[in-house]
């Protein structure tokens, strides 16, 4: 069984957790997930996307050589 608290919240920060809170997601999960972004020893959210290109190395170069010619073009205009 799973141990449930409750909580106070003023209407402004229900109002913002409500506003944050995703379909289907309960405000405890919502919690979890905001506590994860913000604490690094919790969870890195950028650790979801570790890996998502190593099955397709073409896709890869391909957003690497856009990423490439951007950087080049906005140096190449800013640089008067």
């Amino acid at each position: 069984m799973m141990t449930q608290k409750t909580i106070s919240l003023n209407e402004k920060s229900y109002k913002m957790l409500k506003k944050l809170k995703k379909e289907n997601e309960s405000y405890s999960d919502l919690i979890i997930r905001l506590c994860s972004m913000q604490d690094p020893f919790l969870k890195d959210p950028l650790l979801e996307f570790s890996g998502i290109f190593s099955d397709d190395n073409e896709l890869w170069e391909e957003i690497e050589q856009l990423i490439k010619s951007y950087r080049s073009s906005y140096l190449t205009n800013n640089i008067k």
